[in-house]
């Protein structure tokens, strides 16, 4: 057994405070295991709260244990609390708040009795103030008098009722009506006789009988339910119920099941109006009399110094109260449930270690997910929980002990208390240490102090341990007033771990010119240490890149190497590469959605190709989801999408909805599903995620919508849920897997360099590298050409067909991300070139109207010219775009046209404008209530690039529009303008404007679709 560890005081006082305290005797637990760390905490007068850890070799884990030792005094005294009424069920924290809302200090607080969860209802005994609110039911009980002593066992209280005279016996003496109480605030037995019912039995004040039978309603006219005492009662009401009855403050009522016998319910229904009704409770011993407060338990864990035998097996968090010979109690939890926290115990284990502490008697109560312990430590005026409640969160439960005290401050200086933020570190780590003046009442007050260390170097209140690792005793102190506590630095711990985020890792992946913030944690008997990154020396072979002091791996050579983490004599190694990895695109939504499996739910996820709702290439995914009763929606992949596991992340955009509704990430390891929250959707428009991905994930499942909730109480008090925006439709695109925080929103680039008869294209992505050839296009005059490409250097050899007319080479590269690169080439024309149109041969734009004149695109007129100057009509447009684009005439010419004024559009165009309006890439202008298309109107430049730019895939760069008269462009038209400007494909003229409201010329549409190729 390791004994670096040892038992730690948190107090070094005068020997008269320090022989006052009640500690746990050091060494290992025949019960729980092997004793790891200890830690004593006087909290209050007489009051210690200690937490210690074992390791049970059994089941290769650890235990917790967290428990008060308390000797009654008149300080701290022990009271038993239940909210506004017994089935009112409340977390420990949020009754201990209550009370320190009427002026107590809560020195501690623990869960009490088992409860029926159904009803709130507690099992056994409940007394507050003297009085019963709830009867034992048989049951083990503790009972808490006025000066803090305590009785274990067995209540046995009883309780009978004198009804009055039932006339005379055969000698002629008056007899008497008596008859037993069954329960006081129990849930009423169809058979089981006679009930009794207070105000507080539940949150209706009602005696919440569902069944017919006989209820007495009774005011008090004289005492109170407590033990050992009588209660005069005057009948108000004898009435045939046939459900619950209202109770009123001041008001007792006796009930009965007409299920019973007649022997119970003849005793009620004889009752009259006006009768007095005599209570007397009795308890199988005196020692019960004067008690001031009692809660219930259902087990015997000791008796006399024994055992318990017959308990209950399996561990467990669990919950206990235990009795020394002299009085003594201990409050006691231990934690479970949590593999490398606590596993918990057995009750006979439970038994055991509360024998070892010197009880002779114990009770178990509520335990699992109810055990909790929450306490006010030395340097805080509110209680906290100190121990890990097994649901993550604390448990409501139906009732509490608490041992409180007065918050009133002496003033008068009592010590010192110092809390370490650990107490355990790997030497050369850094303890943060919080002071506090304790004063005579166990409070804290503002005194100043010196502090003082023994070892490591003290920099105002943070304590540097020294490398060489040690015992470091800190002291803070005024005058002849101190305390201390004590840091245990471990120079070579058991084991070290290398972190990246919250993964563990054993190799690494970085990309050149990456970083990786690793982090490094370090174990030492079963348990981790405090170990800032600067405490281990980190040192990276293999020539591949550096590493800092803070474990920061900065990669800057392709390779392999290694990466050491040391401390003392103890190292981990972690093999490192450095590789350039492209990022992979899990789901563009350009050529499918994946199938939805059956068990998708209350989501729908369909193809979208509305361009204003596209944020990469023509098409994104549309989620159209509705909430279900518990606040969720999903839509789940019928086969999940692969993610490599070289990646750490997701990027993606989406188009959010405002709903306030929190989106996630449905992922797997291949065995199963985590869910990962990506962002609260309180925006609309499109925005940019990334999202890290659990440790081990292979595929991405799907999303889930999660609502907000909003909260109210209905009538009766109970908690209303809903869900404001329980509906909406989201938009997803270009999921990306990543690495490393690397998000791409640069396009590829392309180098074109004309050799004679060859042009040679070098494409590059600063992020993906060489892009693989399915990402890479050449098109010739607008067809896609097979041309050779080499996919290790990312070189394409392209020919250049000659003929003397005007060509157009174009290369495209899109990356992983959406990004599309372009670049083009014109072949130029021969010297003896002759434009087809007479008004075009010197003309700027010769070689683009010849281009699509000779391509079917655009005509002149029967005069032989071309007329580039004019200005081009709507349906002129509609008719050049439509050949443009190359559509298909017979999908829609049956088409109708919205337009009012669909009459005046030529026969020539009725197609084009048919096919174009379909698609999203022509509009018309609203007016007195109809939509027009004025087919013979001119076209502005701005119309005309909001229009052609509509027909383009989403991806291209965009730039910063420098135009003098930029802010007279309009704001449907300036996304367009951006990227066909970064494009080169429109530009402006030569006084830097762009004319956005000027007529757009045939000339100059003419070079726009041609640079569009």
């Amino acid at each position: 057994m390791k004994h670096f560890l040892r038992k730690t005081t948190s107090l070094l006082l005068s020997a008269l405070l320090v022989s006052s305290l009640l500690v746990v005797p050091a060494g290992a637990s025949n019960a729980l295991g092997e004793d790891l760390t200890q830690e004593d905490t006087l909290i209050s007068e007489s009051t210690v709260l200690s937490t210690n850890v074992f390791w049970s070799t059994a089941y290769s884990d650890l235990r917790r244990e967290n428990l008060i030792t308390y000797t009654p005094n008149r300080s701290v005294t022990p009271i038993v609390t239940y909210g506004s009424s017994l089935t009112s069920c409340n977390t420990v924290n949020s009754m201990a708040k209550e009370l320190e809302s009427q002026g107590y200090r809560v020195v501690a607080g623990m869960n009490g009795d088992f409860y029926n969860v159904s009803t709130g209802l507690p099992i056994g005994l409940v007394v507050s103030e003297g009085e019963i609110k709830s009867s034992d039911a048989g049951y083990y009980a503790i009972g808490f008098r006025p000066d803090g002593t305590a009785v274990l066992g067995k209540p046995g209280v009883t309780l009978s009722a004198d009804l009055g005279y039932d006339g005379y016996d055969g000698n002629g003496n008056a007899t008497r009506i008596v008859r037993s109480i069954a329960g006081i605030n129990k849930a009423r037995v169809s058979t089981g006789g006679i009930y009794l019912y207070t105000y507080e039995f539940n949150a209706k004040h009602t005696t919440g009988n569902t069944e017919p039978g006989v209820d007495v309603v009774c005011s008090i006219e004289d005492g109170k339910l407590s033990i050992g005492e009588t209660v005069s009662l005057r009948v108000e009401q004898v009435l045939q119920a046939n459900g619950p009855t209202d109770i009123q403050p001041g008001q007792i009522v006796l009930s009965v099941n007409n299920k019973s016998t007649s022997y119970y319910i003849d005793a009620l229904a004889n009752e009259a109006v006006g009768n007095t009704i005599t209570l007397t409770l009795t308890a199988a011993s005196e020692e019960w009399n004067d008690v001031e407060y009692a809660v219930g338990a259902l087990y015997s864990l000791l008796e006399n110094g024994s055992v318990t035998s017959g308990l209950e097996a399996g561990v467990n968090p669990r919950t206990a109260v235990g009795q020394k010979a002299d009085g003594t109690l201990l409050f006691y939890t231990i934690d479970g449930r949590q593999s490398g926290l606590s596993i918990g115990a057995s009750l006979t284990q439970v038994a055991e270690r509360l024998l070892e502490l010197g009880c002779v008697n114990a009770l178990c109560l509520d335990g699992g997910g109810s055990t909790t312990l929450s306490v006010t430590m030395p340097d805080a005026t509110e209680s906290s929980a100190v121990n890990s409640p097994s649901g993550g969160t604390q448990r409501a439960v139906s009732n509490q002990i608490f041992l409180v005290a007065s918050n009133e401050p002496s003033g008068t200086l009592s010590h010192f208390y110092i809390a370490p933020d650990n107490r355990y570190v790997l030497a050369g780590s850094r303890v943060n240490l919080t002071v506090a003046a304790v004063d005579t009442n166990y409070i804290p007050i503002a005194k100043s102090y010196d502090l003082d260390a023994d070892q490591g170097q003290l920099n105002g209140n943070v304590l540097t341990t020294p490398t060489e690792g040690g015992e470091i005793t800190v002291t803070a102190s005024s005058g002849r007033k101190s305390g201390s506590t004590t840091i245990y630095a471990i120079s070579t711990p058991d084991s070290i771990t290398v972190k990246n985020g919250a993964s563990t890792v054993t190799s690494l992946t970085i990309a050149p010119g990456g970083t990786l913030d690793l982090a490094a944690s370090a174990m030492y008997n079963h348990q981790p240490l405090k170990a800032d990154a600067d405490a281990f020396t980190w040192t990276l072979s293999g020539g591949i890149g550096t590493v800092d002091q803070n474990g920061v791996i900065t990669a800057t050579t392709p390779g392999t190497g290694t990466l050491t983490v040391s401390a003392g004599s103890k190292s981990t190694s972690v093999s490192v590469t450095v590789s350039k990895i492209a990022l992979s695109t899990v789901e563009d939504f350009e050529s499918r959605i994946p199938a939805l499996a059956s068990y998708s739910y209350g989501g729908s996820l369909t193809s979208n190709s509305n361009a204003a709702y596209v944020q990469r290439g023509r098409f994104s995914g549309k989620l159209d989801y509705a909430l279900s009763s518990d606040g969720t929606a999903t839509a789940a992949f019928e086969t999940s999408l692969p993610i490599s596991s070289a990646y750490t992340q997701l990027n993606l955009w989406v188009y959010g909805d405002s709903s306030g509704n929190t989106l996630s990430l449905l992922t797997t390891d291949g065995s199963t599903t985590d869910v990962t929250d990506m962002c609260t959707l309180n925006f609309s428009g499109w925005q940019q995620l990334t999202v890290t991905l659990p440790a081990g994930t292979a595929g991405l499942m799907g999303f889930q919508i999660t609502g907000a909730a909003e909260y109210s109480m209905d009538e009766f008090g109970d908690q209303i849920v809903t869900y404001p925006h329980s509906s909406g439709t989201l938009y997803l695109d270009q999921i990306v897997a990543s690495y490393n925080g690397t998000v791409d929103n640069e396009a590829p680039t392309i180098t074109l360099t004309a050799d004679g008869a060859a042009l040679t294209a070098v494409i590059s992505d600063a992020v993906d590298g060489v892009l693989p050839k399915g990402q890479v296009a050449v098109t010739l005059d607008g067809k896609t050409q097979s041309v050779s490409y080499d996919g290790k250097t990312g070189i394409l050899s392209i020919p250049v067909v000659s003929d003397g007319n005007p060509h157009r080479i174009t290369v495209l590269a899109k990356d992983a991300s959406g990004n599309i690169g372009r670049s083009s080439y014109d072949v130029p024309v021969g010297e003896d070139w002759t434009a087809s149109f007479s008004d075009t041969q010197d003309y700027w734009a010769a070689s683009y109207v010849e281009y699509l004149y000779t391509a079917g695109i655009t005509t002149g007129y029967a005069d032989g010219t071309f007329r580039p100057n004019q200005n081009i009509t709507r349906q002129q447009f509609a008719v050049m775009l439509f050949r443009y684009l190359g559509l298909d005439e017979s999908r829609y010419e049956q088409l109708s046209l919205p337009f009012a004024d669909s009459s005046q559009i030529a026969d020539y165009a009725k197609t084009a404008v048919k096919a174009l309006y379909s698609i999203g890439v022509i509009g018309g202008t609203e007016r007195d209530g109809k939509l027009y298309f004025n087919p013979n109107g001119s076209l502005t430049r701005a119309q005309a690039a909001a229009m052609i730019g509509r027909t383009q895939e989403k991806g291209y760069a965009t730039v910063k529009l420098s135009f003098s008269d930029a802010a007279s462009i309009p704001s449907y038209a300036s996304y367009y303008i951006q990227t066909m400007a970064a494009q080169g494909v429109i530009n402006g003229y030569a006084d830097g404007t762009f004319k956005p409201n000027a007529n757009i010329t045939r000339g100059q549409m003419a070079k726009i679709l041609y640079n569009l190729l």
